[in-house]
Protein backbone atom coordinates (compact mmCIF):
# COMPACT_ATOMS: atom_id res chain seq x y z
CA UNK A 1 0.00 0.00 0.00
CA UNK A 2 1.07 3.22 -0.94
CA UNK A 3 2.30 5.38 2.27
CA UNK A 4 -0.10 8.31 2.94
CA UNK A 5 1.03 11.47 2.10
CA UNK A 6 2.42 13.81 5.20
CA UNK A 7 0.64 17.04 5.62
CA UNK A 8 2.06 20.02 4.17
CA UNK A 9 2.69 21.62 7.94
CA UNK A 10 4.79 18.70 8.61
CA UNK A 11 6.38 18.67 5.33
CA UNK A 12 7.68 22.63 6.43
CA UNK A 13 8.51 21.62 9.99
CA UNK A 14 10.76 19.11 9.06
CA UNK A 15 12.78 21.98 7.26
CA UNK A 16 13.98 24.70 9.78
CA UNK A 17 17.19 25.57 8.75
CA UNK A 18 18.57 25.79 5.48
CA UNK A 19 22.27 24.92 4.47
CA UNK A 20 23.64 27.98 6.22
CA UNK A 21 22.37 27.07 9.79
CA UNK A 22 19.87 29.79 9.65
CA UNK A 23 16.51 29.67 11.83
CA UNK A 24 12.98 29.94 10.51
CA UNK A 25 10.39 31.61 11.95
CA UNK A 26 10.42 29.93 14.53
CA UNK A 27 11.89 31.74 17.66
CA UNK A 28 14.44 28.32 18.97
CA UNK A 29 14.11 25.65 16.52
CA UNK A 30 16.72 22.57 16.34
CA UNK A 31 19.53 22.71 13.84
CA UNK A 32 19.87 20.47 10.40
CA UNK A 33 21.52 17.17 10.51
CA UNK A 34 24.68 19.11 9.57
CA UNK A 35 25.88 22.41 11.20
CA UNK A 36 27.16 24.78 8.79
CA UNK A 37 27.33 28.52 7.79
CA UNK A 38 25.68 31.33 9.78
CA UNK A 39 23.33 30.90 12.46
CA UNK A 40 21.48 34.26 12.61
CA UNK A 41 18.64 33.00 15.07
CA UNK A 42 18.59 31.34 18.15
CA UNK A 43 18.83 27.48 18.06
CA UNK A 44 18.68 24.32 20.41
CA UNK A 45 21.15 21.60 19.93
CA UNK A 46 20.14 18.21 21.22
CA UNK A 47 20.87 14.43 20.25
CA UNK A 48 23.59 13.99 18.22
CA UNK A 49 25.03 16.95 15.91
CA UNK A 50 27.43 17.21 13.43
CA UNK A 51 29.18 20.56 12.52
CA UNK A 52 30.20 19.59 8.65
CA UNK A 53 31.61 22.52 7.94
CA UNK A 54 32.82 26.54 9.22
CA UNK A 55 29.83 27.76 11.22
CA UNK A 56 29.45 31.17 12.98
CA UNK A 57 26.79 32.06 15.46
CA UNK A 58 26.46 36.08 14.92
CA UNK A 59 25.66 38.86 17.25
CA UNK A 60 21.75 38.44 18.75
CA UNK A 61 21.58 34.63 18.03
CA UNK A 62 22.15 32.19 21.13
CA UNK A 63 22.95 28.58 20.42
CA UNK A 64 22.02 26.47 23.82
CA UNK A 65 23.64 22.99 23.32
CA UNK A 66 21.17 20.47 25.83
CA UNK A 67 22.57 18.67 28.39
CA UNK A 68 23.73 14.91 27.22
CA UNK A 69 24.08 16.20 23.37
CA UNK A 70 27.26 14.41 21.20
CA UNK A 71 28.67 17.06 19.14
CA UNK A 72 31.28 15.96 16.39
CA UNK A 73 32.66 18.58 13.84
CA UNK A 74 34.86 17.61 10.64
CA UNK A 75 38.23 17.93 10.19
CA UNK A 76 39.60 21.39 10.52
CA UNK A 77 36.31 22.95 11.04
CA UNK A 78 36.00 25.96 13.36
CA UNK A 79 32.86 27.05 15.23
CA UNK A 80 32.58 30.82 15.49
CA UNK A 81 30.95 32.62 17.79
CA UNK A 82 30.01 36.57 17.61
CA UNK A 83 27.23 35.78 19.97
CA UNK A 84 26.39 33.43 22.64
CA UNK A 85 27.64 30.08 22.84
CA UNK A 86 25.77 27.99 26.03
CA UNK A 87 26.88 24.43 26.38
CA UNK A 88 24.53 23.20 29.33
CA UNK A 89 25.62 19.81 30.78
CA UNK A 90 25.09 18.51 33.70
CA UNK A 91 27.28 15.89 35.79
CA UNK A 92 24.58 12.90 34.62
CA UNK A 93 24.83 14.13 30.90
CA UNK A 94 27.64 15.37 29.79
CA UNK A 95 28.00 16.99 26.85
CA UNK A 96 30.56 15.61 24.33
CA UNK A 97 32.67 17.13 21.51
CA UNK A 98 34.81 15.11 19.36
CA UNK A 99 36.06 14.65 16.01
CA UNK A 100 34.28 12.80 13.40
CA UNK A 101 35.32 8.83 13.08
CA UNK A 102 37.40 10.15 9.71
CA UNK A 103 38.52 13.44 11.22
CA UNK A 104 41.74 13.50 13.31
CA UNK A 105 41.35 16.76 14.52
CA UNK A 106 38.75 19.31 14.44
CA UNK A 107 40.11 23.61 14.88
CA UNK A 108 37.75 23.95 17.65
CA UNK A 109 35.02 27.23 19.13
CA UNK A 110 36.60 30.67 18.46
CA UNK A 111 34.87 33.88 20.41
CA UNK A 112 35.00 37.04 18.86
CA UNK A 113 34.73 40.54 20.24
CA UNK A 114 31.04 40.55 22.20
CA UNK A 115 30.85 36.75 22.10
CA UNK A 116 30.07 34.59 24.83
CA UNK A 117 30.94 30.90 25.40
CA UNK A 118 29.54 29.24 28.02
CA UNK A 119 30.77 25.50 28.46
CA UNK A 120 29.90 23.48 31.32
CA UNK A 121 30.08 19.59 32.06
CA UNK A 122 32.00 18.80 28.57
CA UNK A 123 34.48 16.39 27.94
CA UNK A 124 35.93 15.58 24.45
CA UNK A 125 39.65 15.21 23.05
CA UNK A 126 41.29 15.58 19.32
CA UNK A 127 41.05 19.51 18.96
CA UNK A 128 43.17 22.20 17.93
CA UNK A 129 42.45 24.90 20.30
CA UNK A 130 39.12 24.24 22.19
CA UNK A 131 38.93 27.61 23.06
CA UNK A 132 40.35 30.95 21.39
CA UNK A 133 39.34 33.71 23.14
CA UNK A 134 39.46 37.31 21.56
CA UNK A 135 39.75 40.55 23.02
CA UNK A 136 36.29 41.63 24.22
CA UNK A 137 35.13 38.17 24.38
CA UNK A 138 34.03 36.33 27.22
CA UNK A 139 34.76 32.63 27.91
CA UNK A 140 33.90 30.40 30.99
CA UNK A 141 34.84 26.54 31.21
CA UNK A 142 33.17 24.71 34.13
CA UNK A 143 34.11 21.13 34.59
CA UNK A 144 35.24 20.74 31.64
CA UNK A 145 37.71 17.57 30.92
CA UNK A 146 39.72 17.53 27.84
CA UNK A 147 43.01 15.72 27.02
CA UNK A 148 44.93 14.81 23.69
CA UNK A 149 44.60 18.88 22.40
CA UNK A 150 46.99 21.71 20.82
CA UNK A 151 45.66 24.09 22.92
CA UNK A 152 42.45 24.05 25.77
CA UNK A 153 42.37 27.97 25.63
CA UNK A 154 43.78 31.17 24.52
CA UNK A 155 43.04 33.87 26.15
CA UNK A 156 43.05 37.66 25.12
CA UNK A 157 39.76 38.36 26.41
CA UNK A 158 37.95 37.46 29.25
CA UNK A 159 38.23 33.83 30.43
CA UNK A 160 37.50 31.65 33.74
CA UNK A 161 39.10 27.80 34.16
CA UNK A 162 37.15 26.41 36.68
CA UNK A 163 36.88 22.80 38.62
CA UNK A 164 38.09 21.19 34.94
CA UNK A 165 40.82 18.54 34.41
CA UNK A 166 42.94 19.82 31.17
CA UNK A 167 45.66 16.92 30.01
CA UNK A 168 48.36 16.16 27.34
CA UNK A 169 48.37 19.68 25.36
CA UNK A 170 51.02 21.46 23.24
CA UNK A 171 53.24 24.06 24.36
CA UNK A 172 51.42 26.64 25.36
CA UNK A 173 48.15 24.54 26.34
CA UNK A 174 46.92 27.33 28.27
CA UNK A 175 47.93 30.88 27.66
CA UNK A 176 47.17 34.40 28.51
CA UNK A 177 48.05 36.91 25.74
CA UNK A 178 46.98 40.22 27.29
CA UNK A 179 43.50 39.16 28.42
CA UNK A 180 42.50 38.11 31.94
CA UNK A 181 42.05 34.19 33.14
CA UNK A 182 40.85 33.33 36.90
CA UNK A 183 41.85 29.49 37.19
CA UNK A 184 40.38 27.74 40.38
CA UNK A 185 40.29 24.21 41.29
CA UNK A 186 41.61 22.92 38.16
CA UNK A 187 44.48 20.06 36.95
CA UNK A 188 46.42 21.53 34.12
CA UNK A 189 48.89 18.38 33.53
CA UNK A 190 51.59 17.04 30.62
CA UNK A 191 52.74 18.69 28.05
CA UNK A 192 55.28 17.92 25.08
CA UNK A 193 56.52 22.04 25.96
CA UNK A 194 55.15 24.53 28.28
CA UNK A 195 52.18 24.03 30.43
CA UNK A 196 51.11 27.81 30.98
CA UNK A 197 52.12 30.84 29.40
CA UNK A 198 51.65 34.36 29.90
CA UNK A 199 52.30 36.88 27.48
CA UNK A 200 51.03 39.89 29.24
CA UNK A 201 47.11 40.74 30.96
CA UNK A 202 46.06 39.08 34.13
CA UNK A 203 46.90 35.31 35.25
CA UNK A 204 45.29 34.18 38.39
CA UNK A 205 45.67 30.62 39.81
CA UNK A 206 43.91 29.40 43.10
CA UNK A 207 43.51 25.87 44.12
CA UNK A 208 44.96 24.17 41.54
CA UNK A 209 47.86 21.92 40.45
CA UNK A 210 49.84 22.41 37.48
CA UNK A 211 52.68 20.21 35.97
CA UNK A 212 54.20 17.58 33.73
CA UNK A 213 55.87 19.83 31.55
CA UNK A 214 58.18 17.54 29.72
CA UNK A 215 60.40 17.04 26.71
CA UNK A 216 63.37 19.45 26.12
CA UNK A 217 65.47 21.05 29.00
CA UNK A 218 63.64 24.67 28.73
CA UNK A 219 59.88 23.26 29.23
CA UNK A 220 58.00 24.46 32.38
CA UNK A 221 55.10 24.58 33.75
CA UNK A 222 54.45 28.31 33.68
CA UNK A 223 56.52 30.01 31.33
CA UNK A 224 55.57 34.02 32.37
CA UNK A 225 57.22 36.52 30.06
CA UNK A 226 55.33 39.63 31.68
CA UNK A 227 51.81 40.17 33.18
CA UNK A 228 50.23 40.42 36.50
CA UNK A 229 50.29 37.29 38.20
CA UNK A 230 48.96 36.03 41.87
CA UNK A 231 48.87 31.38 42.46
CA UNK A 232 47.64 30.74 45.83
CA UNK A 233 47.43 27.25 47.59
CA UNK A 234 48.02 25.41 44.13
CA UNK A 235 50.55 22.96 43.75
CA UNK A 236 53.55 23.16 40.97
CA UNK A 237 55.02 20.19 40.19
CA UNK A 238 57.11 17.17 38.08
CA UNK A 239 58.31 19.82 35.50
CA UNK A 240 61.55 20.23 33.75
CA UNK A 241 61.37 23.63 35.02
CA UNK A 242 58.66 24.70 37.51
CA UNK A 243 58.61 28.50 36.60
CA UNK A 244 60.30 30.59 33.87
CA UNK A 245 59.64 34.22 35.48
CA UNK A 246 60.65 37.88 33.60
CA UNK A 247 59.06 40.93 33.37
CA UNK A 248 56.39 41.16 36.51
CA UNK A 249 56.01 43.17 39.31
CA UNK A 250 54.11 42.62 42.55
CA UNK A 251 53.41 38.80 41.98
CA UNK A 252 52.27 36.87 44.55
CA UNK A 253 52.40 33.18 45.05
CA UNK A 254 51.73 32.13 48.28
CA UNK A 255 51.23 28.97 50.09
CA UNK A 256 51.78 26.64 47.13
CA UNK A 257 53.47 23.43 46.80
CA UNK A 258 56.74 23.11 44.92
CA UNK A 259 57.74 19.64 44.31
CA UNK A 260 58.96 17.08 42.01
CA UNK A 261 60.79 19.68 39.75
CA UNK A 262 64.19 19.50 38.42
CA UNK A 263 67.03 20.04 40.90
CA UNK A 264 67.25 23.41 41.54
CA UNK A 265 64.83 24.38 39.05
CA UNK A 266 61.28 25.57 40.91
CA UNK A 267 61.89 29.09 39.98
CA UNK A 268 64.29 30.45 36.78
CA UNK A 269 64.66 34.17 36.46
CA UNK A 270 64.26 35.11 33.08
CA UNK A 271 63.44 38.55 32.83
CA UNK A 272 63.66 41.58 35.45
CA UNK A 273 61.30 41.27 38.20
CA UNK A 274 60.26 43.16 41.19
CA UNK A 275 58.80 42.65 44.55
CA UNK A 276 58.00 39.05 43.86
CA UNK A 277 56.13 37.87 47.05
CA UNK A 278 57.36 34.00 47.65
CA UNK A 279 56.25 34.01 51.55
CA UNK A 280 54.75 30.74 52.85
CA UNK A 281 55.38 28.29 49.98
CA UNK A 282 56.58 24.63 50.82
CA UNK A 283 59.94 23.79 48.91
CA UNK A 284 60.62 20.48 48.56
CA UNK A 285 64.29 21.55 47.66
CA UNK A 286 64.46 24.32 49.89
CA UNK A 287 63.73 27.92 49.19
CA UNK A 288 65.71 29.27 46.08
CA UNK A 289 67.83 32.08 46.12
CA UNK A 290 66.93 34.54 43.37
CA UNK A 291 67.51 37.73 45.25
CA UNK A 292 66.60 41.02 46.65
CA UNK A 293 63.68 41.03 44.57
CA UNK A 294 61.86 38.27 45.93
CA UNK A 295 60.40 37.52 49.55
CA UNK A 296 61.18 33.76 50.11
CA UNK A 297 60.44 34.55 53.94
CA UNK A 298 58.22 32.35 56.47
CA UNK A 299 58.16 28.81 54.07
CA UNK A 300 56.50 26.10 55.49
CA UNK A 301 57.71 23.66 56.84
CA UNK A 302 55.86 20.34 55.39
CA UNK A 303 53.74 19.88 52.42
CA UNK A 304 50.82 22.84 52.35
CA UNK A 305 47.79 20.17 52.73
CA UNK A 306 44.81 22.40 51.35
CA UNK A 307 46.63 23.46 48.21
CA UNK A 308 45.34 21.90 45.37
CA UNK A 309 41.82 21.09 43.88
CA UNK A 310 39.07 20.90 45.93
CA UNK A 311 36.48 18.44 45.83
CA UNK A 312 33.80 18.98 44.30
Amino acid sequence: MKPAALPLALLLSACVVGTEGGPSDDDDVPPPTGIAGSITGDQTWTGAQTIVANATIEAGATVTVSAGAAIEARDGVTLRVKGTLRVEGTAAAKVTFLPTADAMTWAGIVADAGGVVVLTHVEGTDVATLIYCHTGATCDLDHVVFDDLGKAIVVEGTATLTKSRISKVQNGGVTVSNGTLTITDTYLLTSSGDVIIQNGGSLTIDHSEVGEAQGSYEHCDLHIGSGTLRITRSTIRSGVFGMMLGGTSGAVMQYNNWVENDAGNDISEVGVNTSVDLRFNYWDQGAPALGTAYNTTSPATARITDAGPRAD
